[in-house]
């Protein structure tokens, strides 16, 4: 981001660095990774720790603040998205026995958002509160396939720079026919030795999330593929209905 952007984006771009990766952070270190003055970087971030969005720790270092825990437990409460989902994940975990996940769409992004376990004891890497990569797993690939095509070669252009004209054209093969089916299969494209069902929750026409469902692969050998796709398909309109209806 550069210094002609304006003053509130680049100071709350700066929360995008914190990551589970790295969750500490110094002014230098944030005016650098930037591209911000260190004067501009420390008025920011003198502004994010009167928010309570970060908190400072001693050597100089920022890390999240306590703010954003009351936002969380805040979100929990009154996004319409996670209240009207809710009963139609604890549904399909019951009925399916795989966990299932609701991962919301943000900029970018996308974000797990609630999980609803299933009868097997899974080691899964994104659970609520983790960001997914782009381009692989069930959750990413069902919202990039009804993405528009300029959107999602940006994105691939961006995350694989070095990538020929061939691996982009064989993504967008692998993702319209995603689109005809109206769901993904995802074979260990996030956790090994895990399968992913997934498809878009849309609202007018905008993909603002995905619904998923994981289980072992060894469990998936005994499931209908296709059956779990048009369950989701269809609890997917049950949940766009839901939304339209909120307060």
């Amino acid at each position: 981001m550069s210094e002609g952007s304006s003053s509130l984006g680049r100071m709350l771009a700066l929360l995008d660095a914190y990551t589970h990766e790295r969750y500490a952070w110094t002014v230098e270190d944030l005016a650098a990774h930037f591209g911000f003055t260190p004067s501009s970087t420390y008025r920011y971030v003198k502004e994010l720790c009167q928010a309570g969005l970060l908190i400072r720790l001693p050597r100089g270092r920022y890390v999240i603040g306590a703010r954003i825990v009351e936002l969380e437990a805040l979100i929990r409460e009154t996004d319409p998205v996670t209240r009207a989902s809710q009963p139609i994940l604890r549904e399909l975990a019951q009925e399916t026995g795989c966990h299932v996940l609701l991962s919301n769409v943000y900029g970018e992004h996308l974000l797990n958002v609630a999980h609803e376990p299933g009868v097997e004891q899974l080691e899964l890497t994104y659970l609520r509160g983790k960001s997914l990569p782009w381009f692989r797993g069930a959750p990413s690939l069902s919202v990039l396939a009804f993405w528009p095509r300029a959107r999602v070669r940006r994105l691939f252009e961006q995350l694989h720079p070095d990538a020929d004209e061939q691996a982009w054209d064989a993504m967008w093969a692998k993702l319209k026919a995603i689109r005809k089916a109206g769901y993904v299969i995802s074979r260990a494209g996030l956790d090994p030795d895990v399968i992913g069902y997934g498809v878009p929750v849309m609202l007018e026409d905008d993909v603002i999330g995905t619904i998923s469902l994981v289980c072992s692969q060894q469990r998936g050998e005994f499931l209908n593929g296709a059956a779990l796709g048009a369950v989701l398909q269809q609890k997917s309109r049950e949940l766009s209905g839901r939304l339209q209806q909120a307060d």
